[in-house]
């Protein structure tokens, strides 16, 4: 399961990150931040588009 720095970073790199909430900023660990945890896409604790783990790799590799 993916933790919450991992969501937000992942958010503000995602290219399917579409927000559920508005204001949305794309500061890391803001009260308004993005995150998977507020993206669309988000349901039952994964991504239904199956971008997560390709995102999280992606920036493990910079």
């Amino acid at each position: 399961m993916a933790n919450i720095m991992q969501m937000m970073h992942v958010a503000n790199s995602c290219p399917g990150y579409s927000s559920t909430m508005p204001n949305v900023q794309s500061n890391i660990g803001g009260e308004n931040s993005k995150s998977c945890a507020n993206c669309s896409h988000w349901e039952n604790s994964r991504c239904q588009i199956d971008l997560f783990d390709d995102v999280l790799t992606s920036l493990d590799q910079t």
